[in-house]
């Protein structure tokens, strides 16, 4: 049996110089919240958005919030903001927590995003739309051309989301620099991680007037023992990893219950409540760790491109089409299956945990979609999607050696 956990999950960017980094931080706690690393955090990323002003939050979803919230109130007397289905139900319940209502757009059969086609769909009966949020699913970049010359048309505020794209270009240029804004998350298992973090990039500057002022009022993560409990959590991953098929399971399930995990979403997000540290500024000590990855996003990519490679070569094609005049990498490498939960419990046996990255329209939920605006029905394509959907790792963890293994027992269980 494999013994090595091969995951798109369980912190996969964390490499043994980020333990290091992260037990330094646990140690040295003059810093946690303010430092000079979150301005230096902000001066790397001014290399991909030169023209842009940078705000960095302890959330990519409380920074959408926070900004939509900003210019639903000063900017726009309409409500309405489109967003796909297919995605994570926190997108839609940041437009809701703004004060606005989210439109769910369905996504392009055989594609993982929308295209121009189904947004037109959508405004037919929602010409009142204030914005349109593009996800960039798995890293596979929307279809933008004609979608950025629509918002310019329409006067609607374009939202480019880099959750799963950062580091990702259009004939050169990097996305996030096409819309209005640009989100980035900082979180665990995307793109590259700070355990928690995010990052608002505003390329319009009519949208900065009265906005720095606001931001300033906002208060940090402050909470040490939080933020300490954050750090414990991260550091023992590298123990739960190594040892999953032994004594890791345990210790993560007991972190968890003794309530010394923090998660990723918490349960009190998934009934619509807010939890403490979704909406306030970053603290230094994710900054540090922030920091620390993003000297390494080259590679990364490179590397995700390297594994998505070899699944290719073994015959697993990805599902949905590629736009073109791209450059991307993929997060997380899409396949389907008509029985997705079969075999991803078939592949653990051998330490293999595939991601199910969207089991729903609004994954993770399953059920009670309607606290956050959907209904099912409202997109089929979507729907159709999340029965089947399931995602190979091509982490910075996962080596080639590894991504053999996963295509080989991916086509012997199919």
């Amino acid at each position: 049996m494999n013994k090595k956990l091969i995951s798109p999950d369980f912190f996969p960017n964390f490499e043994l110089d980020d333990y290091k980094l992260i037990k330094k931080t646990l140690k040295e706690r003059g810093d946690w919240i303010f430092g000079k690393e979150l301005e230096i955090l902000k001066f790397e990323l001014k290399k991909f958005f030169p023209d842009s002003q940078i705000f960095l939050f302890s959330t990519e979803r409380g920074a959408l919030e926070f900004f939509l919230k900003f210019y639903l109130t000063n900017f726009s007397k309409n409500k309405k903001i489109a967003t796909q289905a297919f995605t994570c139900f926190v997108v839609p319940k940041a437009i809701i927590e703004a004060g606005g209502m989210p439109v769910f757009v369905d996504i392009k059969e055989g594609y993982l995003n929308f295209t121009i086609d189904e947004l037109y769909k959508i405004y037919k009966e929602n010409s009142d739309i204030a914005a349109v949020i593009l996800q960039n699913t798995f890293g596979v970049p929307n279809d933008i051309e004609d979608i950025i010359n629509f918002c310019k048309e329409k006067n609607i505020l374009l939202i480019e989301n880099l959750a799963h794209s950062f580091n990702s270009k259009y004939k050169g240029k990097y996305l996030g620099n096409f819309g209005d804004i640009a989100l980035i998350t900082f979180g665990r298992s995307k793109v590259i991680s700070g355990i928690f973090g995010g990052a608002l990039i505003i390329n319009n500057k009519e949208l900065l007037n009265g906005f720095n002022e606001l931001y300033e009022k906002l208060e940090v993560i402050d909470n040490k023992k939080w933020i300490f409990k954050t750090l414990i959590y991260a550091y023992l991953m590298k123990k739960i990893r190594e040892n999953y098929s032994s004594y890791g399971k345990i210790l993560g399930y007991l972190l968890r219950k003794l309530n010394l995990g923090s998660l990723e979403i918490t349960e009190k997000e998934k009934i619509g409540l807010k939890d403490y540290h979704i909406l306030k500024k970053m603290p230094n000590a994710f900054a540090k760790i922030a920091l620390n990855q993003i000297k390494k996003i080259i590679r990364f990519s490179e590397h995700r491109e390297k594994i998505s490679k070899i699944y290719l070569k073994e015959g697993i094609l990805p599902y949905g089409e590629k736009p073109k005049d791209f450059e991307f990498y993929y997060l997380r490498y899409p396949i389907t299956y008509i029985k997705p939960k079969l075999l991803i419990e078939k592949l653990k046996k051998y330490n293999i945990h595939l991601g199910n990255w969207y089991n729903s329209p609004l994954a993770p939920l399953e059920k009670r979609l309607d606290r956050f605006g959907y209904y099912y029905g409202m997109c089929p394509n979507a729907e159709k999607l999340s029965l089947i959907i399931l995602n190979l790792p091509t982490n910075i963890l996962t080596k080639e050696e590894d991504a053999y293994l996963v295509a080989e027992l991916v086509k012997k269980n199919i």
